[in-house]
């Protein structure tokens, strides 16, 4: 990369979402002689979890805040690379050594902080679907790899980023992942190049660094799961920026005269500033987005270690910025799960002052007793001559500890699971009369069976797919199997002749099949259900009106409108409401603004069964809203397990309200 051997670069620091000591240590003839604690490099941590803590809060002006984790691991790459390096140059290097350093840094603190999470995890999450989610972060927290976890999970039915409180320990898992395989490299790039980095490891760097930029704008999505902001591949790029700044570039960097280094610290501080206040969650990210940001922080650090004196630099080293960059660490750490827990107790309803409070001044508090009573301490040790003579136990007693807790974590969520279920169950009725699986549903594939005998389809998407069990149980009981021709995500109006003929979605396509060798069969379904999101079709009128058309006459058809939409997680909602006693009412919705949004459709629905006689609509507006109200529980009972799927207790109040349709479809009219 930049230094050889005849020029040690040693950065005693590390970096995770913040980090300790940042010192430099080089030979008289390249800087000056001793030690030298980058003070501004702390400072700019400290401007990274500023940036982090305000844009999670939801301080207004900062909405791209988001960009200080691209800062930090920008630091990251350039203090460990440098370290590495540095080490191979003088000889002295030791991959267990390194591994030692680091778990002694990272794993105490955020060992803590997830043990306490799991403590409150236990009394504070509010339903069966959000303690299931965090089971998984839970096992998975300690093992550093949540960022797989939490770009697998992404998708339709994920849940909102407040219910999971350790969302922000993929950014750990990232540096973990750069950690482990960063020695490796970097030793190899020293053995290709026979002890000196020199021009074949910055080919080799640059080329990884070309094709790891390339993935992150490749596989960046707005839309469906975003591997480029999750994965570890994706993100290295940024750490490669940070290891290219060394000794030969900060050379470089010296020779131009003071007024231009000036003028490049401030182009970097306006890079970042630029990032943290234009940026915003819309824009694709991170792609060439976070060039900005990790050029910013690229060039602030080139320009610190060039000439100590710029103003930027001296901005960051002013003592209340330094003290922010040391505890940054733990700051980090602390801050989400405050907010994550607050916010579910308030069912994310804003509050900025209550925020400020939590994730910011209490966390606050927590990181500067966590970095005085455990990172100090231990950073004092691990530098006592001695105490790291046996690097191998040392991680050896992590590995074991991180093992440990993550078993300790999933038993803790898996037994807040169960409790949360059972107690969601014996309270608010959401199993209602109970469900069938009939092993007639798409995602488990069609037997034989499910195209002989008597037989009603079910089409739609998710909307459709929380039905099946309830319906399937009661057309059961009246001799006809109910078989699944749906699948979330995808719409209805799929299956209609102009949409199955055209760009057919993978995950969608397997439906049409199946779907088609019913509509073939002579003795044909004696009804079909159609349920889901209507609102989206490019033609509503003509894909229901084609759809409908294929379909024999002697089908029978209900259409089932769209479903109250609520602005929360209805279960979530009462669940909260009832236990911090507030009034239910916030988890209501005026009938009004419902139907405003139905409306358009709502029409077309209406007029269907006037040109086909086989044809009835039912509303669910009628079912679950009264004049003026639009209500996701009765009593004790509660409808809907989020903010528009219906629980099974919500199906059969559907069914029920609507029975002499229901029995007119099995011919029981």
């Amino acid at each position: 990369m930049s230094i050889d051997r005849t020029h040690p670069l040693v950065v005693t620091g590390e970096m995770t979402p913040a980090s300790a000591d940042a010192t430099l240590v080089a030979d008289g003839r390249d800087l000056n002689p001793g030690t030298h604690y980058l003070a501004f490099v702390d400072g700019l941590r400290a401007i990274s979890i500023l940036a982090v803590v305000a844009y999670h809060i939801g301080i207004p002006g900062v909405p791209g805040g988001f960009v200080g984790v691209d800062i930090f691991f920008v630091i990251s790459g350039f203090l460990i690379v440098n370290q590495i390096k540095a080490g191979l140059a003088a000889g002295k290097f030791s991959t267990v050594v390194f591994y030692a350093q680091r778990a002694l840094r990272i794993l105490p603190p955020y060992l803590i902080v997830l043990l306490v999470t799991y403590a409150l995890a236990l009394f504070l999450l509010p339903t069966p679907e959000v303690s299931w989610d965090f089971l998984a972060s839970a096992a998975t927290a300690p093992l550093m790899v949540t960022n797989v976890v939490f770009y697998l999970n992404q998708g339709y039915f994920d849940i909102s980023a407040i219910d999971k409180p350790l969302l922000h320990t993929w950014t750990l898992a990232v540096e973990e992942q750069f950690y482990l395989v960063a020695p490796l490299l970097v030793l190899l790039l020293f053995r290709v190049g026979k002890g000196r980095f020199g021009a074949a490891a910055i080919l080799i760097g640059l080329a990884l660094g070309v094709a790891s930029l390339g993935s992150a704008i490749a596989e960046t999505s707005t839309t469906g799961k975003n591997a480029a902001f999750y994965l570890a591949h994706c993100r290295a790029w940024e750490f490669i920026a940070g290891g290219f700044i060394g000794l030969q570039l900060v050379h470089e960097f010296r020779r131009l005269p003071a007024i231009v280094l000036e003028l490049i610290a401030w182009l970097g501080a306006a890079c970042i500033a630029i990032a943290i206040f234009a940026f915003d969650s819309a824009l694709p990210y991170p792609s060439y987005n976070a060039v900005l940001p990790v050029l910013g922080a690229s060039l602030i650090i080139l320009c610190g270690l060039a000439r100590p004196d710029n103003t930027v630099a001296r901005f960051l080293a002013v003592r209340w910025m330094v003290a922010i960059g040391l505890i940054s660490y733990s700051w980090y750490l602390w801050h989400w799960p405050i907010l994550s827990f607050g916010r579910l107790a308030r069912m994310s309803e804003p509050s900025l002052i209550l925020d400020t409070l939590g994730g910011g001044l209490l966390a606050f508090v927590l990181a500067y007793l966590t970095y005085r009573y455990v990172e100090r301490p231990i950073r004092f040790w691990r530098k006592s001559p001695g105490n790291l003579g046996h690097p191998g136990r040392i991680v050896l007693r992590f590995v074991a500890a991180a093992v440990a807790m993550s078993a300790l974590g999933a038993s803790a969520a898996l037994a807040g699971y169960w409790s949360t279920q059972t107690y969601i169950a014996s309270h608010y009725g959401i199993e209602g009369k109970g469900v069938l699986e009939a092993g007639c549903e798409s995602k488990g594939g069609f037997a034989d069976l499910c195209f002989e005998g008597r037989l009603g389809i079910l089409v739609g998407d998710s909307h459709a797919t929380v039905l099946f069990g309830t319906f399937a149980k009661r057309f059961d009981t009246l001799g006809i199997r109910l078989v699944s021709a749906a699948r979330g995500g995808c719409s209805p109006l799929m299956l209609s002749p102009p949409e199955r003929n055209h760009a057919r979605r993978d995950d969608c396509a397997r439906l049409i099949a199946p779907y088609e060798r019913w509509l073939g069969q002579r003795d044909t379904p004696e009804f079909v259900i159609i349920s889901g999101i209507w609102r989206y079709g490019k033609n509503t009128e003509g894909e229901i009106t084609a759809m409908l058309s294929e379909i024999s006459t002697r089908t029978r058809i209900l259409l089932i409108g769209e479903v109250p939409i609520f602005n929360q997680s209805s279960l979530e909602c009462v669940v909260l409401s009832d236990r911090y006693r507030t009034s239910r009412d916030r988890c209501t919705k005026p009938r009004h603004e419902i139907e405003e949004d139905f409306a358009q459709v709502a029409a077309v629905l209406k007029s269907i069964p006037s040109r086909f006689p086989n044809v009835r609509y039912i509303d669910p507006m009628n079912v679950f809203c009264n004049a003026t109200v639009c209500s996701p529980f009765k009593d004790d009972v509660v409808f809907y397990d989020d903010s528009h799927h219906l629980s099974p207790a919500g199906a059969d109040r559907l069914y029920d309200f609507y029975e002499k349709d229901f029995l007119w479809l099995a011919g029981k009219d």
